[in-house]
């Protein structure tokens, strides 16, 4: 018998710890380079073995706890590197000028990413990780094509009927002969408002159709949608699947 592979979901406890620490280590050592810089003339005076023999166990630390917590669940890029950037623009906020546009810039920046943007961008990030969407490529998560075996009518007619499941959905554009369908939806608490497209063709004795949900706001890169455009896309195809079965 062959062992069934588990899925590995990782530790959120273990993650965040490891996360704060590096967040920190990564804040305390941009400050103290730059209090180095303002207090010393040359990097020879600069007393970097106490604050290596301070700070390597703290990264070592934050790097085993981050490693133990990942599992599948957790990505270094999308969970690990934005708390990083926020801590590395709070260190160098000292690097500029007081009267200076960057060092305004820099410190109305980082408390609104800190405290409004960061938390927004996480609790997005939990919503998707719920779904086992967390890691999935938004153009991959948001996009499904499924074959249906039935008449290129009926399966016309059930993509106009499927999206009656969707709150606000309106019908924007159609072409039966050409087989597409553009609906837009209207904004929610948790969407800015989606574009969802069918493609719909024939294949032998089977109807394909490919449904896509895109954010209506450009860039897409920075729409946060709590996996609502992947929720439709999953409604109406499983809706298409149950009429057609």
């Amino acid at each position: 018998m062959t062992k069934q592979k588990t899925k590995n979901t990782g530790s959120p406890l273990w993650f965040w710890i490891g996360a704060f620490t590096l967040a920190l280590i990564t804040f305390i050592f941009t400050d103290s380079v730059i209090s180095f810089i303002e207090r010393y003339n040359t990097i020879s005076e600069w007393p970097i073995l106490g604050m290596l023999v301070v700070e390597i166990p703290l990264i070592l630390f934050g790097i085993y706890c981050v490693k133990k917590g990942k599992g599948n669940m957790y990505s270094l890029k999308a969970d690990l590197l934005p708390m990083l950037i926020i801590s590395l623009l709070s260190g160098l906020g000292r690097l500029f000028p007081p009267n200076s546009a960057a060092y305004y810039w820099v410190w109305s920046a980082v408390p609104v990413l800190a405290f409004v943007g960061l938390p927004i961008y996480y609790l997005h990030r939990r919503a998707l990780r719920k779904m086992g969407m967390v890691n999935i490529p938004r153009s991959e998560r948001n996009r499904k094509i499924i074959e249906l075996q039935c008449s290129y009518d009926d399966a016309f007619n059930l993509c106009i009927s499927a999206l009656n499941l969707i709150k606000g959905a309106k019908i924007l554009d159609m072409d039966k002969s050409s087989g597409f369908i553009v609906a837009k939806t209207g904004k929610t608490m948790k969407s800015w408002g989606e574009i969802i497209t069918f493609n719909i063709h024939e294949v032998n004795d089977k109807v394909r159709i490919e449904v896509i949900s895109k954010p209506q706001i450009r860039p897409q890169l920075f729409v946060l949608d709590y996996g609502k455009n992947y929720e439709n896309v999953k409604k109406i195809v499983d809706f298409l699947k149950n009429k057609a079965s």
